[in-house]
């Protein structure tokens, strides 16, 4: 028995396309929309609700010869093709992202329409869906139910920029997938000599398929995500290797210059007045090492930064004693300490002027764990996602240094925490040196 009302049935492959927008608004709203994005959407989607209203009853031939199962599947991969030129005409993303977009939520309208089926064989839902009024509330009911769930179960995928569409495997896998789902779902559907059991099973199959199609679509893109993460990672550690090495160079080659001038200062000793003599004197001074660590690594790293800090006006404090930092590789050591101090000089050099700029560093070996410590202050609330401060001024890194600090933290068997109070910003790490 048909429950539709007949103006409902006559119109359901244009209603089809417009459930079916209203499913990749959920998923869309991250990409970048084209100007008149509103004007775009609307007319686009009125032109496709037109066609389907004039062509969609002739395209459908009643029973289930070949001929008619094909017709069957035409109507929605018509409403799924006119869906993408609504995609593509409102957002300005490539067609891999438009057909990731428009499959994704053709398969959340197929999931509501498969929810609708199930709150129909309740009775009341079931009077309720008989009245002309009554099948536009049970449509609101079921759809709008699984687009919000949808929403915040996807929300962590395309809240941010990065995690976007825009992959040619990706898109061809949700396209694939759907025609399937289109094909296996008219060898049944519209059947009447199914009974109600029939029509249960088939709307609950439908709607854990749907899902699972979803759960793989976007455990691909987390997939993809987490190799893009690897690789901005080995790019990072690969320039920090290559600045490491210059610096280095770079330092011993000032060393060797600072010493040849000092020689020859004492060369002209009796020659040139004291007073110019020690006018030269302090003008080199400033290319001795200022950093005496005990530990070649982090002096090559300290005479860099306060060479920048004083140019900043910024006062650095390192407290490091002689800490034995023999267990750490060179290159971890040197990230470790270059990411946090590069992170504190931006954010200290972005303080107003006529304020405290200062920057404390500490560091404390105790049996097999090492400590380090420090503090900045910093000009405004600083947002934290697991943990760790986003930076809002490395958009191409986003976060990346922190998160390589943390890496190595854990590599030590460590742990690496972070903490605002009010307007200081504190770093602690903790690292354990292996038992003998």
């Amino acid at each position: 028995m048909d429950y539709m009302v007949q103006w409902y049935r006559e119109y359901r492959s244009a209603f089809l396309l417009l459930q079916s927008v209203f499913g990749i608004l959920v998923v869309s709203y991250s990409l970048r929309p084209r100007k008149l994005f509103s004007l775009r959407l609307l007319l686009s989607t009125a032109l496709g609700f037109l066609l389907l209203v004039v062509v969609g009853n002739h395209i459908y031939v009643p029973g289930y010869s070949a001929l008619a199962i094909l017709s069957h599947a035409a109507v929605p991969l018509l409403v799924f093709l006119l869906l993408v030129g609504v995609t593509w005409l409102s957002y300005n993303e490539t067609i891999w992202t438009v057909l990731f977009t428009a499959s994704t939520g053709y398969i959340a309208q197929d999931i509501g329409g498969s929810v609708k089926t199930l709150l129909r064989q309740i009775p009341l839902i079931d009077l309720v869906s008989r009245q002309q009024w009554g099948i536009l509330s049970v449509d609101l009911l079921s759809y709008g139910l699984v687009y919000v769930l949808l929403f915040f179960a996807l929300r962590p995928f395309l809240k941010n920029r990065e995690d976007n569409f825009d992959n040619k495997l990706k898109a061809l896998f949700s396209v694939g997938v759907l025609l399937l789902c289109i094909g296996m779902a008219r060898l049944t559907q519209d059947n009447p000599e199914r009974n109600q059991l029939a029509v249960i099973a088939e709307a609950l199959f439908q709607v854990l398929v749907d899902v699972m199609v979803i759960i793989m679509q976007f455990g691909v893109m987390e997939q993809a995500r987490l190799n893009s993460h690897v690789e901005t990672m080995r790019e990072l550690v690969h320039q920090q290797r290559v600045q490491y090495e210059a610096s280095k160079e770079s330092a011993q080659l000032i060393n060797e210059k600072y010493h040849d001038l000092k020689h020859l200062l004492k060369s002209f000793r009796g020659t040139v007045p004291q007073e110019q003599l020690d006018r030269l004197k302090a003008s080199i001074a400033a290319y001795e090492r200022p950093a005496n660590s005990g530990n070649e690594v982090l002096d090559v790293l300290l005479a860099e930064k306060i060479g920048i800090c004083q140019q900043r006006n910024i006062v650095l404090t390192c407290s490091l004693g002689k800490t034995d930092f023999s267990f750490v590789e060179e290159l971890d050591l040197y990230s470790l300490f270059q990411n946090a101090l590069s992170n504190a000089i931006n954010a200290v050099s972005a303080l107003p002027e006529g304020t405290e700029r200062f920057i404390t560093l500490s560091a404390m070996r105790d049996g097999n764990m090492l400590s380090i410590h420090m503090e900045n202050p910093c000009r405004e609330d600083i947002d934290f996602v697991d943990g760790l401060p986003q930076t809002r001024d490395d958009p191409d890194w986003h976060g990346f240094g922190m998160k390589s600090m943390n890496r190595i933290a854990e590599k030590y068997n460590g742990m690496l925490t972070v903490e605002q109070r009010g307007r200081l910003f504190l770093l602690d790490i903790l690292l354990l040196a292996p038992e003998q």
